[in-house]
């Protein structure tokens, strides 16, 4: 069987409500890079700030999270474009938008010997839940967007 007959397998596997998390994650992964693409990057972030309140504030259950994180990851490694670090955390930060405690984080890599390389990350409580590093690797917090 081919990749493609094992994309379907897998899709036929999913159950009703995760096939609808992985939908939405593929629908906010593609506004958001066309977002970052087409807007200069202070109005997507407004932009992006509208869309992504709160409508309540109430505990994710942890399955939920998982889910939400394996589909955007999933979805970013299936589409047919890049979709790197700061795609995939905007969309778990807006899928999980209602999810109390939840940043995304910005930082640089500390290694003077290396060219500069930035990292987004999202956490919920000093825990990443999308976005973890090899430990061989050090971030330094640049900026926090809540």
């Amino acid at each position: 069987m081919g990749k493609i007959g094992k994309l379907i397998g897998k899709w036929r596997s999913l159950s009703g409500p995760e096939k609808w998390i992985f939908l939405r994650a593929v629908w906010c992964l593609l506004w958001i890079k066309a977002g970052l693409l087409l807007l200069p990057f202070s109005l997507f972030r407004k932009w992006y700030h509208r869309l992504s309140r709160p409508s309540r504030v109430q505990e994710t259950a942890p399955e939920t999270m998982e889910r939400t994180v394996w589909a955007v990851d999933t979805a970013a490694n299936l589409l047919p474009f890049e979709l790197l670090c700061l795609p995939r955390a905007l969309a778990t930060k807006y899928l999980l938008r209602n999810s109390p405690a939840l940043t995304l984080e910005i930082g640089i890599e500390i290694n003077p010997t290396k060219q500069f390389e930035a990292h987004a990350w999202v956490e919920q409580n000093g825990n990443i839940i999308i976005g973890r590093w090899p430990d061989t690797v050090s971030y330094k917090r640049l900026w926090v967007w809540e």
